[in-house]
């Protein structure tokens, strides 16, 4: 076994280490990818790990080529552009923040940046142009004598001011990235002149003030002119932008509502993003469904997920040489112990069944759950004879909330009933409820469900423990706490009283366990929060820093389906993984103000996680 940094697992299935060949390989379907791909302007929105990277690359010529999904043929016959991804994560934009050595003034800086973003994209564009003119591809290759490259190369050099020893579109590409070079040589050399006249200098060099946008447009124009596609479009897939610096965002979010008859932008970003949101929000701003559509990449129902989660797992299982379905390997979920389509077999309510065992326990040792019975007339004897309108209304909203009590509501010898602490997770064991704590969350749902896949082929079963389950999910979500820990609290409000998010999360967990343990049973307990305006603003911004890497997440109703930048008034739960964590019903339940939970006397530190092990061997 060997141990693995928080950060470390959170990013080592990361589709931003890969070719697009390499994603391609190892790319499942899901439906946001038919969502991005039109032939429009798109925001795609999600946390950390939720497949933006690699949907973004699978719109690139090289990945497209790659695919040998079933779906594939449809989806290269559909996309008639040419796809240029475009990283922007974090080690670029302290590349960005570190021009001239913090010595140069706003407006300089701020030139040299935005010339390093266009020298960037241009680059970006240029390596898309080299790939569709090699020899190895296919999908959107196309065939250039020599003749006619040289002229296209003048052309580019020409349009961005470049020199190149040879006219070749591979030095043309060279040529850009001696630029950035050239323009990182500018700000060392500025951070030791007087600013005022730095910016004279800066002034006169032509090549630091050319427009990304419309330079892409025209130099794709070149292109496709030289190649007989006038026609044709191209589209910038932006990528990470909550990395990039404000006004670079801004500048994007603005371009959306300019429509340019060659380049699609098609821009990912994290669920809150208080830049973006002013962009979008402002009178003249870009409209959903008008001039861009709007692409939330997690699951508001863990229904919904399901399908894509089951997809992951049989490419998992059979790269591992195994044939055997999720819930055959790990069993029901004790929140759906019958699948849907047995129920007509297998009726849980009927006396001896699952649904029947649970409510008599929880009867026996919880007065609040046999009033809530009786007031409704119903009778634990004769529940397999329940009317349909009472199994949908009562029974199957009763169901999960009962299991979670009856898990842990304890009796003693004495009669005596208390709620105890339990530190196994085994509750939420079961195909079902795996996937329901991953939040359909690619780099999540890998993670969780990759040591489990090697547990199988290490001891040569097909069937998974529900304590090797349990132990994975804890080991996850001790990883996210230790991971959600290393986010320090804003300056501005760091106090030796202040809490870290971790913290926050913990109060808020602690907080919803304990009333639904606590008080009369009730078909909708206080799961979710709603950030009210007595909530600190410390804890606004750290719960922000939370959605964005996915431990909190977006309630239906809510802004959930498009940026976010006001918090207030915003619909939180916790993710599935950490509500499973603190003993909470997989559901969003009803909403309470985040201030009951989080504004009272703190709770004592919780000791550290154990370092988490991951098993990857047998893969």
């Amino acid at each position: 076994m060997s141990s693995v940094e928080p950060e470390a697992f959170f990013d080592q299935f990361n589709a931003k280490y890969l070719e697009p060949e390499q994603v391609a390989a190892g790319y499942v379907y899901s439906k946001h990818l038919e969502d991005l791909c039109g032939h429009y302007n798109a925001v795609l929105i999600g946390p950390r790990g939720s497949g933006k990277t690699t949907l973004l690359k699978m719109l690139q010529p090289a990945a497209l080529d790659a695919w040998k999904g079933p779906r594939a043929d449809k989806f290269r016959s559909r996309i008639n552009y040419s796809g240029v991804f475009i990283a922007s994560d974090i080690s670029w934009s302290r590349q960005l923040r570190a021009l001239g050595y913090g010595k140069l003034n706003e407006d300089n800086h701020r030139t040299l940046v935005l010339a390093c973003f266009t020298t960037h994209v241009l680059h970006a564009v240029l390596e898309t142009m080299v790939s569709r003119t090699s020899q190895s591809a296919s999908f959107k290759a196309v065939r250039i004598s020599g003749p006619e490259e040289e002229v296209l190369a003048k052309q580019l050099l020409s349009e961005l001011q470049l020199a190149a020893p040879l006219p070749t579109l591979i030095a043309v590409k060279q040529a850009l990235r001696s630029r950035l070079s050239t323009i990182r040589q500018l700000g060392n050399r500025g951070s030791l002149k007087n600013q005022v006249d730095f910016q004279s200098e800066l002034a006169d060099l032509r090549f630091l003030h050319l427009d990304f946008l419309d330079l892409c447009s025209n130099i794709s124009s070149l292109f496709n002119d030289a190649v007989g596609e006038k026609d044709a479009r191209w589209a910038l897939l932006f990528d990470e932008l909550e990395t990039a610096p404000d006004w670079i965002v801004d500048q994007l979010f603005t371009a959306l509502r300019v429509s340019n008859p060659r380049v699609y932008l098609k821009l990912a970003i994290s669920p809150v993003s208080a830049t973006a949101y002013r962009s979008l929000m402002s009178v003249d701003g870009a409209a959903d469904r008008h001039d861009y559509k709007n692409i939330p990449l997690w699951y508001t129902d863990k229904v919904d997920a399901k399908g894509f989660c089951e997809d992951v797992w049989r490419s998992l299982t059979s790269k591992a040489g195994l044939s055997v379905s999720a819930r055959e390997a790990l069993g029901p979920s004790a929140f759906e112990p019958v699948s849907p389509e047995q129920v007509r077999l297998r009726n849980p309510y009927a006396a001896g069944g699952y649904w029947h065992r649970i409510f008599q326990s929880l009867r026996s040792k919880d007065r609040t759950f046999a009033a809530f019975l009786r007031a409704r007339n119903i009778d634990l004897d004769r529940l397999a004879n329940a009317d349909q309108q009472t199994k949908d209304a009562v029974l199957r909203r009763a169901a999960p909330i009962a299991a979670v009590r009856n898990f842990y509501l304890h009796e003693d010898r004495l009669g005596n009933v208390t709620a105890r602490q339990r530190k196994t997770t085994a509750l939420y064991a079961g195909a079902e409820s795996i996937f329901a704590v991953s939040e359909g969350n690619p780099r999540w749902l890998i993670g969780l469900l990759t040591p489990m896949i090697s547990f199988m082929v290490e001891n040569r079963t097909k069937r998974v423990p529900p304590a090797v389950q349990a132990e994975q999910i804890d080991n996850a979500a001790d990883r996210l706490l230790a991971l959600l820990r290393t986010i320090p609290v804003p300056s501005e409000f760091e106090t030796d009283s202040a809490l870290g998010l971790n913290r926050i999360v913990g109060m808020i967990g602690v907080q919803l366990h304990n009333d639904l343990m606590d008080k009369n049973f009730s078909l909708d307990p206080r799961l979710s929060f709603v950030v009210d305006k007595a909530v600190k603003s410390s804890t606004v911004q750290l719960l922000s820093s939370g959605i964005n890497r996915g431990a909190v997440i977006l309630v239906a109703g809510t802004p959930a389906q498009s940026v976010v930048g006001d918090m207030q008034g915003v619909v939180l739960r916790l993710s599935y993984l950490l509500a499973a964590k603190y003993g909470l019903p997989l559901r969003k339940g009803k909403a309470t103000n985040l201030s009951l939970l989080v504004e009272g006397p703190p709770p004592p530190a919780p000791p550290p996680p154990p370092e988490p092990q991951l098993k990857l061997s047998g893969l």
